[in-house]
């Protein structure tokens, strides 16, 4: 195998061939005749993404319904070093082969605010984007600006805002995969003035998912589902220096069967699930076997999901002449979350085990922040931040495990409920400094304090009885934490056109409580110290873009959740002591012609685990199981870590065609090498390399108002695995969607 330095040496080397052209970050002017910047939020203050010294890529709506992209898992398929998947049991969200796994104890490593507000709890991630006005992503640490938890990075949703003249639009689609299943969906908005000082936005979207994945025992195909959101924003110029922001939002879904649903592997033969399923196999096939009505001491059980979610946000911002602008934003945060799922088995007699979630949660969050003027040779930004949130979990297992022997009674049911109330709070701070024009630097950091009590409770009783009578409490403990997390970035632009920057920064992750029962249920909290150095330029005179990033990250008591060997589903949360990612990244655009731009992104990573104490010794091979505990996975690749990610596109646009009617087309291919999902590291857990192709063609009226689009994803099939787990006998995996064939209308006013 070549050393890290070889491959480093070969990206370097055929980068320039590879980097013609575009990241989706940026769009096209075809009026200037080169390519426009955009304008990010990535420092907290609204600058243009070639001027941030900041690992940001961007997804705009324009680029979002060029794609047809509707939802975060579609987006990651075009950023690099950026994973996420939202059709396992838990959504996974990585940066660099950094995440959170599929525990709900513990919190995620990629920090998740929508219009300036933190998102602290994964199952959130679980709703579709409606109206957004851009996606942000922030690779590595940041933990200055941006709060708690933002290990990895920080996922920033800017949704559309309310306008001083009338604006609506309307967009409807639908779509067949090559499977089962068929999708419609509509979303709208309007936005306007209301009075003089008084203006508002409404967007609504509702959208009806069948299943892809075509279940062959009775019941749903997996992963039907219906979808409904609602959002209200109001904005009130108050005064000459004062703006008064309100939202209030709502999202509910219903999801029947379940995404988690094909059997790749298992400890009995397959014989034992051809006696429930003659047609099942192990085969990858967007196929699954659950079956939802046999009966089990005479009840049935069928899969699914249904999650309601309401917030309000009132954002007060006034502006200090000459001095600066302070911001006052208020959020409070409520979700019900119902997930019934069977640790899937073929179908074996109705699910040999049945698991319930029951999750609520609210939150309320505070932030006070002083963004600065501009001086000539200095800005800053100060802050507080205040968070309480309470979580309520109850958990239910029956289990069912003879039904592999031939029959018996069932073993039992288990309850394992728990309670988690957290409060924080923060201080930061960031200042900014220009030694001339072409050097300055930025320097910041971030004091926060955090306490959490948890509860937890457990009984076991025969199975399908009621277990809440006789519950104790086995765990009742709080811990407190504080931590500063400092960054420091020298930054030099040589130039108008080139910017260079280093970067030290540090990211912290809080520690917490196991939502299962183990001998110490604490785990510490984690910390990212990282290094990057990176680049910037824009050449040609504006016709290419191209943006370099190098990274080293080293992570102290990596937070895993991983399955235990054994009959029923067991997981153990613990820290592994070091992991090490490190790579490069690289992202182009290149203007060929007012008809023609292309692009591509490319990512090389190397991440692994450095130590992993608590194990037996070296694993005899990557997924090997030793007698008595789990492998040493030390200089195992970290999951949804790819060592190589790539993206490119090539887009068309026509100009007036007839009747001054304008057609455009985008060409797309995304490449993802060999990574793993799951840390008992089966190869039939594994994702090997594969290729994306999305196609799409659109035409637009003369006005700019209507335009029909057809686009077709995943055009080659490729059967790609979103997550995968060892769950008791089986190994089971969620796979992406096949082949999907589209088209979609868009009306403007």
């Amino acid at each position: 195998m070549k050393s890290t330095t070889a491959k480093l040496c070969l990206l370097l080397t055929v980068a320039p061939l590879a980097l013609t052209t575009a990241t989706p970050a940026l769009s096209q002017d075809a009026s200037a005749g080169r390519v426009e910047e955009i304008i990010v939020s990535a420092t907290r203050r609204a600058e243009g993404i070639q001027s941030v010294p900041v690992a940001v890529s961007t997804v705009t709506a324009e680029t979002m319904r060029a794609t047809g992209a509707i939802d975060l898992q579609e987006i990651s398929t075009y950023i690099p070093n950026f994973e996420f998947s939202d059709a396992s049991i838990l959504p996974n969200l990585y940066i660099r082969g950094i995440g959170s796994g599929t525990t709900h104890s513990i919190e995620q490593s990629v920090g998740r605010f929508i219009d300036d507000v933190y998102i602290g709890r994964a199952v959130i991630n679980l709703h579709p984007l409606m109206d957004i006005a851009s996606v942000e992503v922030l690779r590595g640490p940041q933990g200055t600006l941006f709060g708690k938890n933002t290990l990895a990075g920080a996922l920033i949703i800017n949704t559309g805002e309310p306008s001083d003249t009338l604006e609506a639009g309307v967009f409807v689609d639908g779509s067949a995969y090559s499977t089962v299943g068929n999708n419609i969906g509509a979303e709208a908005f309007v936005a306007g003035p209301l009075t003089d000082t008084l203006s508002a936005r409404v967007a609504l979207l509702y959208r009806d998912r069948d299943g892809y994945i075509r279940n062959d025992a009775p019941g749903p195909d997996g992963g039907t589902r219906e979808d409904f959101g609602s959002r209200l924003k109001l904005r009130w110029q108050a005064g000459d220096f004062t703006t008064v922001d309100f939202k209030a939002e709502y999202y509910t879904y219903t999801e029947e069967g379940q995404t988690p649903s094909e059997v790749v592997g298992a400890g009995p033969p397959i014989q034992a699930f051809q006696a429930f399923n003659p047609s099942f196999t192990f085969e990858r096939d967007w196929v699954s076997h659950y079956d939802c009505e046999a009966e089990i001491e005479g009840t049935t059980f069928c899969p699914e999901r249904d999650q309601d979610t309401f917030n309000l946000t009132l954002d007060v911002a006034h502006e200090f002449d000459g001095l600066g602008e302070l911001r006052s934003i208020t959020a409070f945060q409520r979700y019900d979350y119902l997930h019934r799922f069977i640790a899937v088995d073929g179908g074996v007699a109705g699910g040999a085990f049945r698991a319930t979630r029951d999750e609520e949660y609210e939150g309320l969050t505070q932030e006070f922040r002083f963004t600065s003027e501009e001086y000539e040779k200095f800005d800053y930004i100060v802050g507080l931040y205040g968070e309480i949130s309470s979580v309520e979990r109850l958990q239910r297992d029956d289990t069912n495990v003879p039904a592999f022997l031939g029959g018996g009674p069932p073993a039992n049911t288990l309850s394992e409920d728990w309670l988690q109330d957290t409060t924080t709070v923060a201080i930061f701070g960031q200042a900014r400094y220009r030694f001339n024009d072409q050097w300055s630097a930025i320097v910041g950091g971030r004091f926060s304090w955090e306490e959490k009590d948890f509860t937890f409770l457990t009984d076991e009783v025969g199975y399908n009885e009621d277990p809440r009578i006789n519950q104790i409490a086995t765990t009742d403990t709080s811990r407190t934490e504080n931590r500063f997390t400092p960054s420091v970035t020298l930054r030099y632009e040589p130039s108008s056109d080139l910017m260079l920057f280093a970067t030290f920064a540090q990211g912290h992750k809080t520690g917490g409580f196991s939502d299962r029962p183990q001998e110490d249920p604490t785990f510490q909290p984690e910390v990212n110290n990282s290094f990057e150095l990176g680049m910037k330029g824009t050449f040609f005179d504006g016709l290419m873009q191209l943006n370099a990033t190098a990274f080293h990250m080293r992570i102290n008591d990596l937070q895993v959740a991983r399955a235990l060997p054994g009959p029923t589903v067991t997981f153990e949360v613990a820290n592994a002591a070091k992991a090490i990612s490190q790579g490069i990244e690289l992202e182009s655009t290149f203007f060929i012609s007012d008809q023609w731009t292309a692009g591509a992104n490319l990512a090389y990573t190397d991440a692994t685990y450095d130590d992993f104490p608590g194990a037996l010794e070296t694993c005899p091979a990557v997924g090997g199981r030793i007698e008595g505990g789990l492998c040493n996975l030390a200089g195992v690749p970290l999951i949804f870590a790819p060592e190589w990610k790539a993206g490119a596109f090539l887009q068309f646009n026509s100009g007036p065609l007839i009747k001054d009617w304008e057609l455009s087309s985008r060409l797309d291919f995304n490449y993802s090498s060999k990574y793993y999902t799951e840390l008992s590291y089966f190869e039939n857990l594994a994702q090997e390399e594969f290729v994306l192709v999305n196609l799409n063609a659109t035409v637009t009226s003369p006005d700019g108002r209507v335009a029909f689009t057809i686009f077709g994803k995943n055009l080659t099939e490729q059967h790609v695995l979103a997550w995968g787990l060892e769950a008791g006998p089986s190994q089971f995996v969620t796979p992406n969607a096949p082949r999907e064939i589209g088209a979609r209308f868009t009306f403007r006013y």
